[in-house]
This record gives structure tokens, sequence and C-alpha cells, in this order.
């Protein structure tokens, strides 16, 4: 009965630092992954908007880009 008993209390202590140590680091790993993710996903979502503000840029007009300077001596 007493082994019994000892057992049930480590078992019980060994949850404990389970659900007080190691949950909380495989949560905050999952979480920064999820963050990571969103991260990648904002960079993609902002390189395609350069590239179709690039497109727009140069299809524009280019009358008025170039502009004529005076020598100086």
């Amino acid at each position: 009965m007493f082994k019994f008993i000892i057992t049930v209390l480590i078992i019980g202590f060994l949850f404990r630092a389970l659900a007080k140590y190691i949950l909380p680091i495989l949560r905050m790993a999952s979480t920064a992954d999820d963050r990571m993710r969103q991260m990648q996903e904002q960079m993609k979502e902002m390189e395609k908007r350069s590239a179709n503000a690039n497109r727009v840029r140069s299809k524009g007009n280019k009358e008025g880009d170039y502009i004529d300077y005076e020598e100086v001596r």
C-alpha cells in the first residue's frame, strides 16, 4: 500500500511539472511558428503590391522624366 501511494505521488508531481514547465514552452513555440507564418504572408503580400506598383509606374507616361541641366564651369 505504501509503495502505491509513493507511486501515485511521484506520478502526480511529474504531471504537475509537465503542466507547469513543459507545456508553456510548447505553446510558446507554436505561437512563434504562427507569428512567423503571418510575417511571411505579409512579406509576400508587400512584394506583390510593390511589383504591381512598379508595373503601373513602368506603363505610365515617360514624358517629363528627363531633366535638362546646365553645365557649370
